[in-house]
């Protein structure tokens, strides 16, 4: 009767009673109020180092996207805006030089193609975005206010894996400047200055407060790429060589040149030029028992170079004639000259290729004849110089800028490079 009594009893108390049941979601839920944000912010922090390990694969792809392409891509920053809408939208550029898929480019790691948030592009230089190389540089020598210190070679790409933490499509230049030199995570989770300067940045503190660790920046600086280039570009002689000259020709003046000078007393020399040999013809005869040197012409045997672009460049002739004076009968002798002025040509042309274009290239402005001979302009590596002579203008190479410093010289004969 007692066991009976007992099996009852102990039935009647199995399983939780409605108070039980009750404490037990309370501790539940007391337990998930303390869990869940922790759970929630370790995904959001796992995000963050993610995409701050991806994001400098994503810069260097697009910076070497730059570099090959010549050309600075669209910064498209409407996340409804499509993938595969231009071939030069930064993502699409990016793809096709190591940066994965558009989609893998375009958003981060855990966001879905399509959703709000995704990686952005903003440029110092706001008006280069998606124009070539060859259409922003020009003549090499105006495209940049300060060649010295090229701040508008400057890209950011910023990021954030979080959807609910918005970036703006557009920054203005001295947000620029503010997430350039100043960004960085300060105590708090907000940026250097406190929660009042994510205005700075412009986003919104109401969103991001306490969040900076979740923006990933990455700074593309494309001013150590800039080549300054040297060019020397001399005016030439515009005689060949083999070219031949008597006292009839529009240049000459001084003396009688095609005349009898005193024997072995006339010669000739080049002035301002280096490199020319001048050949006087010259023939000895005999009149009335004295000796002459006759002269028939002037032969430029080979072309030199100018030495000095502000002073002429001539021929000298130098010699004695002796002529019996008509009022004393005696021979007088006089020494003589006669200057023959080599004409000049214009300046070499030089001209930058169009990689799209090459049948269209652009002439380098700045090299008429009064400009300086010496100058430095500043490319863009890969970019091309179409070299021409300057006799005929006819096209004699390309010069390719590789190099951070070059030379590139036309003496006066050719081009050196």
């Amino acid at each position: 009767m007692k066991m009976a009594h007992l099996l009852r009893s102990s039935k009647k108390r199995s399983g939780f009673t409605l108070l039980e049941l009750i404490g037990v979601l309370v501790v539940i839920a007391l337990l998930l109020t303390t869990v869940i944000p922790s759970v929630i912010n370790l995904i959001r922090v796992q995000r963050a180092v993610d995409e701050a390990a991806e994001l400098p694969k994503i810069a260097s792809a697009l910076e070497l996207a730059i570099l090959r392409e010549q050309m600075f891509p669209i910064d498209e920053n409407d996340g409804a805006t499509a993938l595969s809408a231009n071939p030069s939208f930064w993502w699409n550029l990016a793809a096709r030089h190591g940066g994965g898929s558009a989609n893998q480019v375009r958003y981060p790691l855990g966001v879905r193609s399509g959703e709000g948030a995704t990686r952005k592009l903003y440029f110092a230089e706001t008006s280069w975005s998606g124009r070539t190389f060859f259409e922003i540089v020009g003549d090499g020598q105006t495209w940049l206010a300060d060649p010295l210190d090229p701040r508008e070679l400057r890209l950011l790409l910023v990021s954030t894996a979080n959807p609910d933490l918005p970036l703006p499509d557009e920054l203005t230049p001295s947000q620029f400047e503010r997430f350039w030199n100043d960004w960085s995570v300060g105590p708090g989770g907000n940026p250097i200055g406190g929660v009042d300067a994510w205005s700075n940045y412009g986003l919104r503190s109401s969103e991001w407060a306490g969040r900076a660790p979740e923006l990933s920046l990455e700074r593309l600086d494309l001013r150590d790429q800039l080549c300054t280039l040297v060019i020397e570009n001399r005016r030439a002689i515009q005689a060949g060589s083999g070219a031949s000259f008597d006292d009839s020709s529009p240049n000459y003046s001084g003396t009688q040149l095609l005349d009898d000078w005193d024997l072995r007393s006339v010669y000739t020399y080049p002035e301002n030029q280096v490199g020319s040999e001048i050949v006087l013809r010259v023939r000895e005869i005999v009149k009335s028992g004295i000796q002459y040197s006759q002269v028939t012409g002037i032969d430029l045997a080979r072309r030199g170079i100018m030495v000095d672009e502000t002073e002429e460049v001539s021929v000298r002739v130098k010699g004695s004639k002796s002529v019996v004076s008509e009022d004393s009968g005696q021979v007088v002798t006089t020494a003589v000259e006669g200057i023959l002025e080599l004409e000049l040509t214009d300046r070499a042309p030089i001209a930058l290729l169009n990689p799209n274009d090459s049948a269209n290239p652009l002439s380098l402005e700045g090299w008429e004849n009064s400009a300086p001979y010496l100058q430095n302009r500043y490319f863009l590596p890969t970019q091309e110089l179409l070299l021409g002579e300057p006799w005929s203008q006819s096209e004699i190479g390309i010069f390719t800028i590789t190099k951070p410093f070059d030379t590139l010289r036309f003496d006066g004969l050719r081009w050196r490079y």
